[in-house]
């Protein structure tokens, strides 16, 4: 046997290696996945082109923060795999707006519903079947557990786990627009509302999930409410204690005037009036079958 023919076996297994190495570096799979760690997140692997995890792999289970393990997963399935993130506690929650048949078109839904909001400076993505996925910070106070998932027609919150571009299903890409996630803006007060109001189970009584805890409220009894979130707290803890049946509303707000007192830097009393107004208002629609 020649030295040529013996080289031979030896330059196809190398020039695989290159293709693969070639391929892996190049992939905008990995190298996104790469950023998405750095940003703070967990990535696993999906069957290319589907949202179903690989053979004998544990799919959303596999998740990892170690670009190294996540490489050799791409190694092992494919530099083409799909991706997608974890989503549980880290801050960050997708709203999944569908749009792919008429009786089930989320935009429509927030349309009847009163809400139009606009997600041109939000971060968010478009899925493959039409979809748009609006990524938003989750605000300290709220507790995501407690949210609703379906939350309309066409409407779905993801607080665990979501695809996310660049992957691709039945041919069709996932595109990102705006900022990276991490830049994503907070929960707007109307999906929180959204998420946290409604009947549950045989209940046909509205449940709230309250903003604050109770150990929060009774901290803004005694240091007063904080700057930056003074309007939402006398909005919520007013809202609280109205809602209890008899209680004198005189009272309430002579409480509210108290705590605003001590607070690190009082609201005028003027617009602690337009709040607590607002707040009483309410709790007296609510009261009458209203929402």
């Amino acid at each position: 046997m020649s030295e040529d023919t013996k080289k031979a076996p030896e330059q196809k297994f190398g020039d695989q290696v290159q293709e693969t190495n070639k391929n892996i570096y190049s992939s905008q799979y990995i190298i996104k996945s790469h950023d998405l760690i750095q940003q703070g997140y967990k990535v696993y692997l999906l069957a290319q082109g589907t949202n179903t995890p690989y053979a004998h792999s544990r799919g959303h289970l596999d998740a990892t923060d170690d670009v190294y393990k996540l490489t050799n997963e791409f190694i092992k399935y494919g530099a083409n795999s799909n991706i997608g993130i974890i989503l549980k506690d880290t801050g960050l929650l997708s709203l999944d707006i569908d749009r792919h048949t008429p009786d089930k078109n989320g935009l429509r839904t927030l349309k009847q519903l009163g809400i139009t909001p606009n997600f041109d400076d939000e971060v968010f993505e478009t899925s493959p079947r039409n979809g748009i996925h609006v990524f938003y910070r989750v605000p300290d106070d709220l507790d995501v557990t407690s949210l609703k998932r379906n939350i309309g027609a066409g409407l779905e919150l993801v607080t665990d786990k979501i695809t996310i571009a660049p992957s691709v299903k039945g041919g069709v890409a996932y595109k990102h627009f705006g900022k990276s996630f991490n830049e994503a803006s907070m929960m707007p007060q109307w999906l929180i509302n959204l998420a946290s109001n409604g009947a549950t189970g045989g209940n046909k009584q509205t449940r709230r999930v309250p903003r604050y805890s109770i150990d929060q409220r009774i901290n803004m009894m005694i240091n007063g409410f904080d700057v930056g979130e003074r309007n939402n707290q006398i909005m919520s803890f007013a809202g609280w204690l109205l809602s209890i049946r008899n209680i004198d509303p005189n009272l309430v707000y002579e409480l509210v005037q108290k705590i605003n007192s001590y607070s690190a830097v009082p609201l005028p009393d003027k617009e602690v009036n337009t709040i607590f107004r607002s707040a009483y208002n309410r709790e007296v629609k609510k009261a009458q079958g209203g929402r």
